[in-house]
């Protein structure tokens, strides 16, 4: 007997059914594609088709699929698929708003009440994000995803300790739930425990030997931690699972550049460039190597390359001119800083441009810049003791000596300031006075090497000379290397006669 068309087609479904529980992509495809010839596109048909290319990952040919679904037959499943493939579309807006309007008919439903909680987290409406969260704790169903939600929140609201615990609780109440240990695990990283962090990322890749991003985060704790052999293999595997995967490649670089493999970080670098020409990190850890290398043709090429673009965030900006400056290219930062809007100029690139000003000469424009920057964010001992440096060379000594007093005031461990401070009494030959603020730095830095020597030169030219070897032997004690100082500088011209000097000398290596 022929089968009808009615029943034939009930078969189908069946045969559909049965396949999709036991994940036989390929056939289902094939069943779907037999329906649509048989006639039977109808809003199960739909709504197949938009799961599948949900599998896919095609998420705006999904939406589309389950659109035409509630054209034919408004369901709430097919609203609710609606609403998460426009999410995973990226439109969060038409997500939130085609999930409203499924909770506002469908309010004990929690799935869709976590799926609306996300739209608002994509959104940062945090306070939305909340309400909801704790509306459906209140239903006692389906806790962690809830916990998981609360933590994120908790996470961009920068605070970190709480959002641990969110996280923890959720992983607790479905130990299956992978996305709160993973999140769990960054929030340990955060909070500075790297080695739970590590612990929480391993555990994920347990659970699912193929979750990317824990391995790349492995790789990155494992590259803090030293262990650059085990996070290559992390890498690895993440490029085996995405070949494509950009922070991978470059992270391999940054594992290799650690490992002091410089050809391999070169070569690291170059590759990742060739799948994104414009990634940021890599070009200035490119650009890094180059000057380590010596390399300062190939590194102002790359650093040119970064300032001619024209979407870097301040922080890429900043790291950029930092290069700059340290390649001595300080007219090119100045140009580059002064042809921004002024109020594109955040403090940390201000600060560039005032270190700019001041190496190029340009001492008063300098500090009309610096006090631009004190006014803004208030004034610190690092800022007070560049302020105060300008202000010497031009001739403003006691401003500046006022300057240094106040960075010490605020910040009695500010070694710049004591160490100029200190350089300016010995010059008015005030050599106790100068004596003083180093042994106050001394209560700060106890064991800092640099203020034992200093110690040691003013005691030297105060003809102290028993204390001044006492200082430099506690220099050297201390890791003081500079041996070239040592014996060229002229505070120690006397000490350096003396048979106590040559006994000291020679007991460690300075002859």
């Amino acid at each position: 007997m022929i089968l009808g068309m009615d029943t034939m087609g009930a078969a189908l479904w069946d045969l559909y059914e049965n396949q999709k529980v036991k994940g036989l992509i390929t056939p289902m495809r094939q069943t779907l594609s037999k329906l649509e010839k048989s006639g039977q596109a109808d809003h199960r048909w739909f709504n197949a088709m938009g799961e599948l290319a949900v599998h896919d990952k095609n998420h705006s040919v999904a939406a589309r699929f389950f659109r035409q679904a509630m054209d034919e037959k408004p369901m709430p499943e097919y609203e609710l698929n609606l609403g998460n493939a426009l999410f995973y579309a990226g439109d969060f807006q038409g997500a939130k708003t085609r999930l409203g309007a499924y909770l506002q008919k469908y309010p004990g439903d929690v799935h869709g009440l976590i799926d609306l909680a996300n739209c608002h987290l994509k959104l940062l409406e945090l306070d939305k994000v909340k309400d909801l969260c704790n509306a459906g704790l209140g239903q006692k169903a389906a806790k962690a995803p809830l916990w998981n939600c609360l933590g994120q929140v908790s996470f961009l609201e920068g605070n970190h300790g709480q959002a641990w615990d969110y996280f923890d609780k959720a992983y607790a109440e479905a130990p299956e739930y992978t996305d709160a240990l993973f999140n769990r695990g960054n929030t340990a990283y955060r909070l500075g425990r790297i080695e739970e962090a590590l612990r929480d990322f391993s555990l994920c890749v347990r659970k699912d030997e193929n979750y990317e991003a824990a391995l790349l985060n492995m790789a990155i704790v494992r590259l803090e931690r030293g262990d650059f052999a085990e996070g290559k293999v992390n890498v690895g595997r993440v490029l085996k699972l995405n070949p494509d995967n950009v922070e991978a490649r470059h992270v391999l670089g940054r594992l290799c550049l650690a490992g002091k493999e410089f050809r391999g970080a070169r070569d690291a670098f170059h590759d990742t460039l060739k799948y994104d020409e414009n990634h940021v990190p890599t070009l200035l850890a490119l650009a890094k190597l180059h000057i380590q290398e010596a390399e300062q043709e190939e590194a102002g090429a790359v650093l040119k390359r970064l300032l001619a673009k024209k979407s870097m965030s301040p922080e890429e900006t900043l790291a950029t001119l930092t290069l700059m400056m340290e390649m001595g290219e300080n007219v090119r930062c100045v140009q580059y800083l002064q042809a921004l809007d002024d109020r594109a100029l955040d403090p940390p690139l201000r600060k560039i441009l005032v270190l700019g000003l001041w190496k190029t000469g340009k001492t008063k424009d300098a500090i009309r810049q610096l006090e631009s920057v004190l006014s803004s964010e208030g004034e610190t001992a690092g800022t007070l003791t560049l302020l105060g440096r300008m202000l010497v060379q031009s001739g403003a000594e006691p401003l500046a000596e006022s300057r240094y007093q106040k960075a010490l005031e605020m910040d009695p461990a500010a070694q710049g300031a004591a160490f100029e401070l200190a350089r300016i009494f010995m010059g008015r030959n005030e050599g106790q006075k100068a004596i003083t603020v180093l042994e106050r730095l001394l209560l700060s830095l106890p064991g800092d090497p640099d203020c034992f020597y200093n110690l040691a030169c003013c005691h030297a030219r105060n003809r102290n000379f028993d204390d001044s070897l006492h200082y430099l032997k506690q220099a050297l004690e201390n890791g003081f290397q500079d041996i070239d100082k040592i014996n060229a500088d002229e505070d120690l011209t006397y000490i350096r006669q003396l048979k106590e000097y040559n006994q000291l000398a020679g007991e460690t290596g300075l002859i």
